[in-house]
């Protein structure tokens, strides 16, 4: 597991390298089928500006039963709108996140081509309690692990492992 980092009180960096070309990867992050089998399904991003909602339902990425902390998301889905305030395919995508007019975050997804591979850049910024940005860290990582696991073809049934495992590595590095 790539773990990220916190560069500032109010943000996380993840860096990952996929086993997957740009476009491949960036095609996990803008279609909402796709986002859907790692991460949040909803709407497909198409356009700097646009608003958007997106559905967790992490019954969708794996079979596992969630930790009592997440027990709300075994049957559960909760939706989030957003707007997109970068587009640039395939080597950005920047969206809100949050909604409403508190709590109200950045994130922003960079992608290079190295290869066949791609360097996926993730920077969450805004984030407004140190809480919050270790529960940011543990869920981005966990949803990258199981996006390099779809990305290989694989089935992808550890999400919840692994979120407990990232969040146990944060609450040391954080």
């Amino acid at each position: 597991m790539q773990l990220g980092r916190a560069v500032a009180p109010d943000t996380f960096v993840l860096e990952r390298t996929l086993k997957a070309p740009i476009d491949r990867v960036w095609s996990y992050f803008v279609d909402g089928d796709k986002r859907s089998r790692w991460f949040t399904g909803g709407d497909t991003f198409s356009a700097n500006g646009q608003a958007f909602s997106i559905l967790f339902a992490h019954r969708n990425i794996t079979d596992e039963k969630p930790p009592e902390r997440w027990a709300q998301m075994e049957s559960g889905e909760f939706p989030m709108t957003g707007r997109v305030l970068a587009f640039d395919p395939p080597r950005l995508l920047a969206i809100t996140w949050g909604d409403g007019e508190e709590h109200v975050s950045e994130v922003r997804f960079e992608f290079t081509a190295i290869g066949d591979e791609t360097l996926l850049k993730l920077t969450h910024t805004k984030i407004d309690t140190e809480a919050a940005l270790r529960d940011f860290a543990g869920g981005w990582t966990a949803h990258f692990e199981t996006l390099a696991t779809v990305l290989a073809g694989q089935p992808a049934n550890h999400f919840w492992a692994d979120v407990v495992a990232a969040h146990e590595a944060y609450e040391i590095r954080i």
